[in-house]
C-alpha cells in the first residue's frame, strides 16, 4: 500500500505530531491491514534532517539497501558519526528523543511496536528500561523485520494469526536485545502447560477457531505472559500456537468441504482464512490436494 507515513512522530518539546517521513517514498505499509499493536512501512528516502524528534511507540528501523548508510546522530548530547551496514538495524524505545542529519538516500524498512503489546507479550515483573542502540547486527531481528515488510507488501495474505506470531517473536527479540527481561512465570516451571490450562486453551481454540485468534489472548487463558505462553504450548504440543490453530482450522475446513453443498470461498471465510487463495495455498500444503480437487473427488 503507498501513501504518507503513518509512524507517530512528534516533536519532544511540543508533543505537537510531525510528519518526519514527507519527503520520503512509502512503497508498503501495514495501514489499513488491522493489525493490533504493530506497524510496518517500507520504503525509500532522499534525505533526512530531524532534530529532538520522539515516537509514541517502539522504533525499529532496518537499513535495506545494499550500501552502507553514514549518518550523524545526537548521543549523550554528543555529535557521533553512524553507520548502518546492509541489514544493520537501529532502536529507539518509546518517547526517547533522537537528532538525525542523514545526507545520503536511504531504502528502510520501519516496524513500530506499542509499548503495551511489548508488555503484553513479555511480561513487567521485572521490566528494565529499554536502550536506544544503533549498529544492530541481529540476524533474527534483521530476519522477523523483513518478514512482516513482506508480509505488508503482498497486503497481509497470510493471515492475522500469522502476522501476531511474527510480532510476538519480534517482541520478544527487542526485549532481550535492548534491556527489557521477561519475567520468569512459576506457574510453568516444568517447560509444559499445566493440564487445566492446556484443556482451557484448547477449549478456546475449538470455540474460537474461525475468529482473530491472537497468542495473547490464548495466554491470557493460561494465565501466562504471551512469550512464556508460546514456549510451554510449544512443550506441550511440540508445535508453535500458530502451527496448531492453522492446523485445526485446515482439518476443520477439510471437515466442512465434505458437505454436499460445500462452497470453498464461504468456508474460508468462516475458518478465519484471509480468502480463497490463502486456504487453497495451505490446504494443498498440508493435504496435497487443492479444495476444488478434495471437493470433486468427494463427489465421485
Amino acid at each position: 500500500m503507498r501513501g504518507r507515513s503513518a509512524v507517530p512522530f512528534v516533536a519532544s518539546s511540543s508533543s505537537e505530531p510531525v510528519d518526519a517521513l514527507a519527503s520520503a517514498r512509502i512503497d508498503a505499509s501495514s495501514a489499513g491491514l488491522g493489525w493490533p499493536g504493530v506497524h510496518v512501512e517500507v520504503g525509500y528516502n532522499p534525505s533526512w534532517d530531524v532534530h529532538d524528534l520522539t515516537v509514541r511507540a517502539h522504533y525499529l528501523a532496518l537499513n535495506t539497501d545494499a550500501d552502507a548508510l553514514t549518518f550523524e546522530a545526537l548521543v549523550d548530547g554528543r555529535r557521533r558519526e553512524i553507520t548502518l551496514l546492509p541489514g544493520q538495524l537501529w532502536f529507539c524505545p518509546a518517547g526517547a528523543s533522537f537528532t538525525h542529519r542523514v545526507q545520503a538516500p536511504a531504502g528502510f524498512a520501519i516496524v513500530t511496536i506499542e509499548p503495551e503489546k511489548l508488555l503484553r507479550v513479555v511480561g513487567d515483573d521485572e521490566e528494565r528500561e529499554l536502550r536506544r542502540a544503533y549498529s544492530v547486527d541481529s540476524p533474527q531481528l534483521e530476519h522477523l523485520v523483513r518478514a512482516l515488510s513482506a508480509e505488508a507488501e503482498r497486503g497481509g495474505p497470510s493471515g492475522a494469526m500469522f502476522v501476531d506470531a511474527l510480532a510476538t517473536a519480534l517482541a520478544v527479540q527487542v526485549a532481550g536485545t535492548f534491556g527489557v527481561k521477561a519475567a520468569p512465570v512459576v506457574a510453568a516451571r516444568s517447560g509444559k502447560l499445566s493440564r487445566g490450562a492446556l484443556q482451557r486453551v484448547l477449549a478456546l481454540i475449538e470455540a474460537e477457531l474461525g475468529d482473530g485468534l491472537t497468542v495473547e489472548r490464548m495466554a491470557g487463558v493460561a494465565e501466562l505472559s504471551a512469550a512464556h505462553f508460546a514456549r510451554v504450548f510449544k512443550g506441550s504440543l511440540g508445535v508453535a500456537p500458530h502451527q496448531y490453530v492453522m492446523r485445526r482450522r485446515l482439518e476443520r475446513a477439510r471437515q466442512a468441504l465434505e458437505a454436499r453443498d460445500a462452497d470453498i470461498l464461504n468456508v474460508a471465510r468462516r475458518l478465519g482464512f484471509s480468502d480463497q487463495a490463502h486456504l487453497t495455498r495451505l490446504f494443498r500444503r498440508e493435504f496435497g490436494v487443492t479444495p476444488g480437487a478434495y471437493v470433486r473427488n468427494r463427489a465421485r
